[in-house]
């Protein structure tokens, strides 16, 4: 999977510093993107912690290296700076003065009047101030978590704090500041950050949905789609982009057997055991499994492939037979033809309408589901393959083929090819609930705003993404989304 916070560290490895907000409401994993940031910025920048939190301690389960960082942590052992040679103090010592005044004039944009403990306030702003000069030549970053619960806690106008460490340390510093907000809207101190980014969370069908919008990166490209979805899992920020796939035209070598098990068939894929009866990457025979469209969606029909494709490569590698009767037959001959050697390629049988002679399609007649799926049928065009074998249906293609008194006759056929194999119903919403009542289990797949969420009716989802293995095929991982 790529590794988007590359983008980001590209970011703050541009030649002049930048300041990044980032935005959303409690709970939307503001922190955790800051830290998971800061893990990859920490191999090669020294990084400044300061949060408001009470304990930084919890945060270690998930980012050990907190206690190298965090200022609270290592507040008794944190040596300040008397004379500042490279880093500029302009508009700290401006600060200074009017805080021994207790005044603000509009010079900082903040507030008049109001009443400043400068021997609370300065110590922190040393502390950044003497982290950056300490590291001035290394790239430093400072992480303000959030910047309204610090200027709160210190009477301080956060656009007057924002205001003084984008001039002094960022400006004219080059050092990097990573600020915290939690105001969804602070025009002011976006239009005069580098960068912008937004965290959001909704319920959708009783399951969370995150998303992460890049606003703004100065100095950088936002690209056609700044848009992700994400997870919080194990307390890790962990981004996902829309799903997109690229099958390889070059002869790959089979896959790997799962091993002789006459009473099982594997799905290729061992990440789908997260969503499987009992955690196994394997269905058994006589199984019917139903993969439901929640959504029809050009993302769905490419995570329906994704896991129909590297469940056909799994079974014909291992000399099993597929009678693939899926709208999407065509696509996937065409990718088989590409990757697999013929003594492979001969274990895939397409059905079509069609009166030429071949021995990979099985011509249909379209009059009735039982006579062209008769057991002799079935068993002329498999019976060089290995058992168990796959069938593999959708209902767009059966619905267009027989209309839609298909599911007797579906059912019927269904009684007999079990014995030998597995089958799996590729199907859309209105034909779901017309089978589900007769299927083993059902995988349920959605597109939300081009992300596309797979779970099995219980009460975790995964999001669908797509792996490349060493060979360039496209197979998928299921991460937990929460």
């Amino acid at each position: 999977m790529i590794d988007q916070f590359e983008r980001f560290q590209e970011f703050f490895n541009q030649k002049f510093g930048k300041s990044l907000i980032i935005k959303g409401r409690p709970g939307t994993g503001k922190t955790t993107f800051s830290l998971e940031l800061a893990s990859k910025l920490y191999e090669s920048q020294p990084i400044h912690f300061l949060s408001s939190r009470f304990n930084d301690e919890p945060l270690k389960d998930a980012f050990p290296f907190i206690d190298k960082i965090s200022y609270r942590i290592n507040k008794e052992a944190f040596t300040y700076t008397d004379e500042f040679q490279y880093v500029s103090t302009d508009s700290l010592k401006k600060l200074e003065k009017l805080l021994e005044e207790k005044n603000l004039n509009s010079e900082f944009t903040g507030s008049s009047g109001l009443i400043f403990d400068i021997k609370e306030v300065i110590p922190e702003l040393n502390a950044i101030y003497s982290f950056v000069e300490k590291n001035f030549d290394l790239g430093p970053v400072v992480i303000l978590d959030s910047i309204e619960a610090i200027a709160q806690k210190y009477s301080i106008d956060e656009t007057t704090l924002f205001s003084i460490l984008q001039n002094d340390l960022v400006e004219k510093s080059g050092a990097g500041l990573i600020v915290v907000l939690e105001s969804t809207q602070h025009d002011k101190l976006e239009y005069f950050s580098d960068g912008v980014i937004s965290l959001s969370m909704e319920i959708d069908r009783n399951y969370m949905i995150r998303y992460m919008r890049v606003e703004k990166l100065r100095g950088l490209s936002l690209g056609s789609t700044p848009f992700f979805s994400y997870s919080l899992l194990n307390g890790r920020f962990t981004l996902f982009p829309i799903i997109s796939v690229s099958y390889p035209t070059e002869k790959l070598p089979s896959m790997p057997s799962k091993g002789e098990n006459p009473g099982s068939v594997s799905m290729g894929v061992e990440a789908i055991a997260k969503v499987m009866p009992q955690n196994k990457s394997s269905v058994d025979v006589g199984s019917l499994v139903l993969i439901h469209r929640t959504e029809i969606s050009d993302r769905t029909d490419i995570a329906v492939n994704l896991i129909k494709n590297s469940l056909i490569r799994q079974t014909i590698s291992e000399g099993r037979g597929v009678i693939d009767v899926s709208s999407s037959s065509y696509e996937t001959s065409k990718i088989l033809n590409d990757i697999a050697e013929p003594d492979v390629l001969k274990h895939y049988i397409t059905a079509k309408t069609t009166k030429r002679t071949d021995s990979s399609i099985i011509n249909l007649e379209g009059h009735k589901m039982t006579e062209d799926f008769n057991n002799e049928a079935i068993e002329y065009f498999t019976g060089a393959s290995k058992k168990p074998n796959v069938y593999i249906f959708s209902t767009d293609f059966l619905n267009f083929t027989y209309g839609e008194s298909f599911i007797g006759d579906f059912l019927t056929i269904l009684n007999e090819i079990r014995l030998t194999g597995t089958v799996f119903m590729i199907c859309d919403e209105d034909f779901f609930k017309k089978l589900s009542h007769h299927a083993t289990f059902t995988l349920h797949l959605r597109d939300k705003d081009g992300f596309i969420f797979l779970n099995s009716g219980g009460n975790k989802h995964f999001s669908v993404q797509t792996v490349i293995d060493e060979y360039g095929w496209p197979s998928y991982d299921l991460i937990e989304s929460v």
